[in-house]
């Protein structure tokens, strides 16, 4: 199925909300380099997330959820627009949406919905700018005690632990929105478990004391070569910061699992106040949550920190979705941050504008078949944090990767192929080998088919 081949369905949703029009209310939470495996429903048995368990066990969980592009502020704009980056102009950090460009927000507003954005923005527009009534942000990455934000263009220093302020400041919306007799449409953006401006993850004691470092296993690709992958790649920022955070020892790649996890416990417990307050607040019949990661986080895999690089742990993310029409359960379909925004417009009536890249996952979040992606492509095209410009296609077994010469971006420089289904860890490359060839050609006309209809 192509990029733009189902369009949003325009359905109504039945249901009586608090507000009394019968209109969903919808959460969008949007976690900040929260790997695809950093939860405790998705198999992990060495980290605790009992809300955010809790969420999947009463929704349906994404399995195979990806971004089509692993950073920041590209997935905040492809997911608030539903469109890839080369579309709407965000591909790097900081990145400028195209002033045509029309996000989730303004759609809802101008169906009467009332906006709100709490937490982490990454974005050169404001949130008002994008369509949210009411903000209460910060800027990008920072310390996780004495935030400086913004309250509705008001700067100011959030007192205590970023993800309390978060709670609060969302709490506060959940209850002016009760009140209301509008719908409302709520993006809340956590910052953790994203690094500290000091590159750490300073979680309290007591959660730390929860996580053996001892018990957590290495990655096995930890003292990955690099022999087959492209070759800048081992004096690349992923590779180099890296060792500079010691990841040639053991000890150090364990102890950055260990304050990875710990972080994601905290702020899952704020989490459980937001979720807890929609409950109190009698608006859990109908209100649909949606949750997910902006990127996924090396720890250490090929010797690697960050992101961006079109590896699993990189661009795979968690996607949980609940709500009145969701029938709980585990779906494997190839979902992506760019299906958000046409399958909340879907589920509230409301039609979507022009040219949206996603899908409606409504028909999957009913429990129902539907025609469906067997491939999506992922794109780098700018170089960022010392990445190459860079494609890739996945399927359900396969990942071809193209890399372009940084000084030459037309030039082909390199290409992977992995049959994930045999290495999931993608440590054998079998790009160029004969017995390959046919699959590895039918990728390529695929990735230069997606890249067409695209236009990238």
């Amino acid at each position: 199925v192509g990029l733009a081949a189902l369009a949003v369905g325009g359905c109504g949703v039945n249901g009586t909300s608090r507000q009394g029009r019968g209109r969903p209310n919808f959460i969008f939470i949007l976690t900040d380099d929260q790997r695809h495996d950093a939860l405790g429903c998705a198999g992990n048995p060495q980290i605790r997330t009992p809300h955010m368990d809790a969420l999947a066990a009463r929704g349906v969980r994404f399995e195979n959820a990806f971004v089509t592009l692993s950073i920041c502020s590209p997935c905040r704009a492809a997911s608030l627009t539903g469109r890839y980056g080369s579309a709407n102009g965000v591909t790097t950090v900081p990145g400028k949406l195209d002033s045509d460009e029309r996000t989730i927000a303004q759609v809802l507003g101008d169906a009467g919905y009332r906006t709100g954005m709490v937490g982490k923005w990454h974005l050169d527009r404001t949130p008002q700018q994008c369509g949210f009534d009411s903000a209460m942000y910060f800027m990008s990455n920072g310390p996780y005690y004495g935030r400086d934000v913004i309250e509705n263009g008001v700067e100011k220093t959030g007192e205590g632990y970023v993800e309390d302020y978060n709670a609060e400041r969302g709490i506060e919306f959940l209850k002016e929105s009760a009140a209301s007799s509008d719908p409302f449409f709520l993006f809340y953006c956590p910052q953790v478990p994203h690094m500290n401006h000091e590159f750490d993850w300073p979680a309290r004691d007591e959660t730390l004391a929860l996580y053996d470092a001892s018990e957590i296993a290495l990655p096995m690709t930890w003292r990955d070569d690099l022999t087959d992958k492209p070759p800048y790649l081992k004096d690349s920022r992923s590779r180099q910061q890296a060792l500079r955070y010691g990841y040639d020892q053991a000890e150090n790649v364990l102890r950055h699992w260990q304050r990875y996890h710990a972080a994601i416990t905290e702020m899952d417990a704020t989490l459980g106040r937001l979720l807890g307050a929609v409950e109190e607040l009698g608006l859990d019949g109908n209100t649909y949550v949606f949750l997910m990661g902006d990127n996924g986080w090396f720890l250490g895999e090929h010797g690697f920190t960050s992101k961006v690089l079109p590896y699993e742990e990189s661009i795979r993310v968690p996607m949980i979705v609940a709500g009145p029409t969701v029938r709980a359960g585990v779906r494997s379909e190839l979902v992506l941050n760019v299906d958000i925004a046409p399958t909340v417009l879907d589920l509230a009536g409301v039609a979507g504008p022009a040219g949206l890249h996603g899908t409606s996952m409504r028909l999957l979040l009913g429990g129902r078949r539907a025609r469906w992606r067997a491939s999506f492509l992922y794109e780098a095209p700018t170089p960022t944090l010392g990445t190459w410009p860079l494609y890739a296609v996945r399927t359900e077994r396969w990942k071809y990767i193209q890399t372009f010469d940084k000084a030459e971006p037309g030039r082909l420089a390199f290409e992977e192929l992995y049959d994930l289904k045999v290495d999931p860890k993608e440590t054998a490359n079998l790009a160029g080998r004969v017995e390959h060839i046919e699959q590895q050609a039918s990728l390529r006309a695929e990735l230069e088919r997606l890249r067409a209809e695209l236009g990238a």
